[in-house]
Parts: structure tokens; sequence; C-alpha cells
């Protein structure tokens, strides 16, 4: 059995919508859904309680709970006391599951043990979620005439690429769309401290399954078949312009950290010639000064936590 965790804060709308219908229409019925709610209002509630008989007839165990703290790591973590299936599959409130998508990362885990994660496609939102899977984009239809093979990979940096790789081998898996084994949460955790600057824990996603990745020594898997279809909401997840600047510095440090523990001087000189590139763009809509201010948090930050 897998278990489907949704952690999710002020996304009613989304998880009427997206999430939870899509889940509802899966052709595989080995699953549970765990709801992990951080609400400031009773909506999610109100919304999980509208779908618990549409899952109990068609016989799939579906729990909701209030999030004891907020912060998609910490919720993560303390989600998965409650997960019974042999593997633990995260998708966000805003994520659109096809039919197959939980039968192919069965068939993926089932098929080779020593696969710890595992994810699916993930596309962004088109206008018709039905052609997701299928429509072949222009840079999609190059590669595949020039023979180029796009893959997922991680750099020393902590920069993660290839999110519209096909499916195979991977170095880190997709926050809306990953998948471990069980066991694999006995030695590790989503690491919180990447909500330092706020209850969103950007690069947790990149941080964590490449940890799997690098411990393991073998590849996560995109399965080849099913796909994730995003569809972003509106909404700030970062609140605060200078704790955006510092969540940008802060958590892409925390994850080089992991990417370039092998290779530590040119990681972070990866990571200065990433965060300034990067600087200089965010400076462009929030402001120099700002960008520093917040580049300048993070810092203290990181300073204080090498002493």
């Amino acid at each position: 059995m897998i278990s489907v965790v949704i952690i999710t804060r002020n996304r009613a709308r989304q998880l009427g919508d997206i999430s939870l219908p899509s889940l509802l229409a899966q052709d595989y019925g080995e699953f549970e859904v765990i709801l992990w709610d951080a609400s400031d209002t009773a909506d999610s509630y109100h919304v999980a309680e509208s779908f618990v008989e549409r899952f109990s007839q068609k016989r799939i165990f579906f729990r909701f709970f209030s999030a004891p703290r907020k912060g998609s790591s910490s919720q993560r973590n303390d989600a998965l006391s409650e997960c019974r299936g042999d593997s633990v599959f995260f998708i966000d409130d805003d994520s659109h599951v096809s039919p197959d998508g939980i039968r192919s990362l069965h068939e993926c885990f089932d098929s080779d043990s020593l696969i710890m994660g595992a994810g699916l496609r993930v596309f962004e939102a088109p206008s018709n979620l039905q052609d997701a899977g299928s429509r072949e984009t222009v840079s999609a239809f190059v590669e595949r005439r020039s023979g180029y093979r796009k893959k997922r990979v991680v750099s020393l940096s902590g920069s993660a690429k290839g999110i519209s790789a096909p499916a195979g081998p991977a170095e880190w898996l997709s926050g809306c769309s990953m998948a471990f084994r069980r066991e694999v949460f006995k030695s590790f955790r989503f690491n919180e401290k990447l909500e330092t600057f706020g209850p969103y824990a950007q690069c947790e996603d990149i941080e964590f399954s490449h940890r799997i990745f690098r411990t393991y020594n073998y590849p996560l898997w995109v399965a080849p078949r099913g796909y994730v279809v995003h569809i972003p909401a509106p909404e700030e997840r970062i609140v605060g312009t200078e704790k955006k600047a510092a969540t940008l510095f802060y958590n892409r440090y925390l994850t080089m950290q992991v990417t370039a523990a092998d290779h530590s001087f040119l990681g972070i000189a990866g990571f200065y010639w990433s965060v300034l590139r990067r600087g200089i763009a965010l400076s462009r809509k929030i402001g120099f000064r700002v960008v520093l201010n917040g580049y300048c948090m993070a810092y203290r930050k990181i300073r204080k936590q090498r002493h």
C-alpha cells in the first residue's frame, strides 16, 4: 500500500478542485490519503469532510489531521507518524495526479528493490489538463530529433535541473511528486532548518531527495507512466520581501552542503555565483537594498551556525 500525504495551509480551493478529485480518479486502489492541515481557518476541514464519503465508497482510507506545527518540512515529518503504507507519496495541494499515477509508482518500486525514491513526470498547468501528459513541447521535439536526453541532475551549487526530463534515473525529485520507501524514514527526515525564515521550506525537496540519492548510491527514478500537473496558486508562499531574499540565500546554502559534500570548494564557488545571479534578478523586483538586507540576515545565520 502507498500512503499519499498532502500537507496544506490555507488552500481549501486547491484541495477541493485539484488534488483530492485527482486521487478519487485513480485506477489503482491500494493507497490511503492523509491530509495534514495547518490552515488558519476551518475551510480545508470542511472540504475534507465533503470527500470522506466519496473516498469511503471507493474503499480508500482518508484521514484529516490538524497540524500541530506550521512548516512544509515539519508538517511532512509529523505526518509520517500516521503513514501505514510501504511507501509514502508526497504531493502538493495544487497537484493533479494522472489516473495511472499511483499505479505507476507502485510498479516502479515493485520492479527494482534498490529504488528508494521515485516520482512522476511534472508538467506546469496547460489550458487543458487532458493534454498535459501527451502534448509534445517544442523543446521536447528538438531534443527527440537531436538525440539529446535531458536528465534530472543537481549541480554542486545546489541548483536542480531537468524537471521536465523524461522517465528514467534521477538525482532529485520534485516536492509535488516524490515518493520514498517507508524504510528511508527510519534514518532520515526533512530538514527543518529550511524553515528558518518562514514556514515554506524552499529547496526541501532537492535537499532531501538528493541526500537519499547520495546515501544509497543508487538513482532515484521517474516512472515511465503517469504524471503530475502542477497548478500553482497565485498567492506568495514566502511572506515578506527580506525573508524571501534570506530564504533564497540560506536554503540554497543548506542544499549546497548536501550536493557538494565531496567538493566543498567548488560547491561554495558555484553557490556564491548562483546566489549573486539570482540576487540581481530578485533586486529588479523588490529592490537592491531589500535583497542586501535579506542576504545579510542569512549570512549572519550561517556564521552563527558555523561557530
